[in-house]
């Protein structure tokens, strides 16, 4: 059976009661025993061993949860004690082993659980009959027998009700995480058929025509020229990456895969910035540190789309001409990413027409999934974003060694 996760003082507290339990099972055993030591054929056991032999069980039953056929097994193995001291009844033992079987076991195993502790407790039934002061009595076979009888009834019903309560609430878990996954599924699918459907064709629009324009385009203007090979590169890159995304939206496959299925993040950051710098701006990467080999993906994803999203900004923002300086650190246990602008003497674009004011949202959202932070704002003399991710601990230990 399934146990939730529990806090240290709660599980700290259930121990304490099972202890308390398996001493007041053992008491009560021991007390309805009474210390009659006579033997059937004759002579009487050392007052040790009974003790002794209940001190060993109950110790067996604090592993019941763990090993419940195993400590049921032990319990059932210790009733055969009745064969030899017909007075001692182990029933407690008994009982609280085959309540903590039934809770964990499936029905075959439970059934020949419910057999075998009914076979001992008939021959305890058997033996207190015999106990009577005038010889075998028949009701003390039927007090006795039904008591016992009514007894395991409980503890055995009880537990399975435990056991199929608990069972059913994992089948309808599990239905409903599959519902869920197969809702998550259709919805992303309909949304990769809207992206193709209302981008996919926009931007294979815009590429044609850039490459259209640039081949028509008179040799006596180069800076035309220039302009429309960064928009159809640019087109063929934003292409490729929503072609990654359609791939992400209809399968289950991890996002830092699909982001840098293309290539490694250092030689998609290097053209990024080079389409950058055909644009106009002037740009200088900084790098300072190893970069460990085994860095989580999704870090290089988010340190690429920072990169992305200031230099993206810059351009709305500052126009052509604007300095932008870009330093990467790489530390022991974190890796920072500053990029720092200040404004240029080119023309500065429509921002309202090129924006959705959602960038350094989404970015921020992005790196607290990681753990990572992000502070972004004026600094004097342009603006700056600078954030921080802590890397895997795979990654902090190869930087170790």
């Amino acid at each position: 059976m399934a146990v939730a996760e529990l806090g240290p003082e709660t599980t700290r507290l259930r121990r304490l009661a099972d202890v308390a339990l398996v001493v007041a099972v053992g008491g009560i055993d021991l007390a309805a025993w009474g210390g009659d030591r006579q033997l059937i054929g004759g002579g009487s056991l050392p007052l040790w061993v009974v003790p002794t032999a209940a001190v060993l069980l109950c110790t067996t039953l604090l592993a019941r949860g763990r090993f419940p056929i195993a400590v049921w097994a032990v319990a059932w193995g210790f009733t055969a004690v009745n064969f030899v001291v017909p007075t001692y009844f182990p029933v407690g033992y008994l009982l609280v082993a085959t309540f903590a079987a039934a809770c964990r076991v499936s029905a075959s195993a439970a059934r020949l659980i419910l057999a075998g502790s009914a076979l001992s407790l008939g021959l305890f039934t058997y033996h207190n009959g015999l106990a009577g002061a005038a010889g075998p009595e028949l009701s003390h076979y039927l007090v006795a027998g039904t008591m016992w009888a009514l007894a395991l009834g409980v503890v055995w019903g009880v537990g399975r009700l435990l056991y199929l309560r608990e069972h059913r609430a994992l089948a309808t878990q599990a239905r409903l995480a599959a519902e869920a996954e197969a809702a998550l599924a259709a919805q992303r699918l309909r949304l990769a058929h809207e992206l193709h459907d209302s981008l996919s064709g926009a931007v294979a629009a815009m590429i044609l025509h850039a490459a259209a324009a640039r081949a028509f385009t008179p040799d006596g203007h180069p800076k035309v020229a220039e302009a429309l090979a960064v928009i159809e590169r640019a087109g063929t890159q934003a292409m490729g990456e929503l072609h990654d995304l359609l791939g992400l939206l209809r399968a289950p496959i991890d996002v830092s895969r699909a982001a840098h299925s293309r290539g490694s993040a250092p030689a998609t950051l290097e053209s990024l910035i080079e389409l950058n710098r055909a644009g106009g701006l002037r740009i200088r990467l900084d790098t300072d540190g190893t970069r460990p080999p085994n860095v989580d993906p999704d870090i290089d994803l988010a340190a690429y789309r920072l990169v992305q999203e200031s230099l993206t900004n810059v351009a709305k923002h500052a126009g052509a001409g604007a300095t932008v300086d870009i330093s990467i650190g790489w530390h022991r246990t974190s890796v920072t990413v500053a990029v720092r602008s200040t404004g240029g003497d080119g023309p500065v674009p429509q921002v309202d027409r090129l924006s959705t004011h959602q960038g350094l949202a989404g970015l921020t959202q992005r790196l607290q999934t990681l753990s990572g932070t992000v502070e972004y704002g004026p600094d004097g003399t342009g603006w700056s974003v600078v954030s921080e991710i802590p890397l895997s601990p795979t990654a902090i230990q190869e930087s170790a060694s």
